[in-house]
């Protein structure tokens, strides 16, 4: 996410930087095994996205509908994750939008066998804009609840969502902008693929829909901001995987974003 939606100058060579240890991270990592900390395994992500526009709660956060490179990497343990997310924007001209998110929380299942199963996990973030000297940074505690067998639908589950994330201002940060809540229902649905694509098996078209409502948070206007559609899919080759995804934006408040948008995002990571 980006509080500073103005634009300047730009810079590209970090991702030059970070994507190419990325690479040379999960290389090295194929020949490595999961790493055994006190009996449990602690699961390590690296990840490199491509956004055609940088979207976040609505808000188009690079100007003149630029795309952002945003890599990650996450590590876990049961149930415990911490990780860094990055991102940096594919033209010039957006150096306050230079961005690095610190994250940890902890994530677990309850009931799980049960038709009542709830999936639940709470986040905290800061926002760290490192062009700025700090002046725009954020924070953020967001809740995220999923009852994954709640509703039966046919070959699947129709997931129902809540999202409640509360907005802040950084540590240095001078802003002085609006706090607040922005706050999301969703429901997501895994449709079977058939089995067409090779060495790939229980592939599935993923259906994500989503209405967000932001009570005024960043100045702007309190009620529901946008609804969004999107579509996915995931191929897997051992630990890497690749993901596609497509959405549509349909927004209802122009303080939020006067335009509906169309965008994409293109995943490639590695597990171990």
């Amino acid at each position: 996410m980006n509080f500073c939606l103005c634009p300047f100058g730009g810079n590209r060579s970090p991702v030059l930087v970070v994507a190419g240890a990325l690479l040379l991270f999960a290389l090295g990592a194929q020949q490595a095994a999961a790493v055994d900390l006190w009996g449990d395994e602690l699961s390590i992500t690296l990840d490199y996205t491509y956004a055609t526009k940088y979207m976040w709660y609505g808000y188009d956060l690079l100007w003149n509908n630029d795309g952002a490179h945003q890599p990650s990497l996450e590590l876990g343990y049961k149930g415990f994750f911490a990780g860094i997310w990055g991102s940096w924007a594919d033209e010039s001209g957006h150096v306050a939008s230079t961005e690095l998110d610190y994250y940890l929380g902890y994530g677990r299942t309850f009931f799980e066998e049960c038709p009542f199963a709830l999936d639940a996990a709470l986040t905290y973030t800061y926002f760290d804009y490192l062009k700025v000297n700090s002046d725009g940074d954020g924070q953020e505690i967001k809740l995220l609840l999923e009852l994954p067998n709640l509703i039966p639908l046919g070959p699947a589950n129709l997931v129902p969502r809540y999202e409640a994330a509360y907005e802040f201002d950084g540590k240095q940060s001078h802003e002085g902008f609006d706090d607040g809540w922005i706050q999301l229902l969703g429901l997501t649905y895994a449709i079977p693929l058939p089995d067409v694509v090779p060495c790939q098996e229980d592939m599935t078209l993923d259906v994500d829909w989503s209405i967000v409502y932001n009570d005024g948070t960043f100045g702007s206007d309190s009620g529901w901001s946008h609804t969004t559609l999107g579509l996915s899919t995931t191929a897997t080759w051992g630990a890497f995987y690749f993901t596609p995804a497509v959405y549509k934006q349909w927004s209802f408040e122009d303080t939020v974003n006067d335009e509906n948008d169309w965008y994409a995002t293109f995943s490639v990571g590695y597990t171990f």
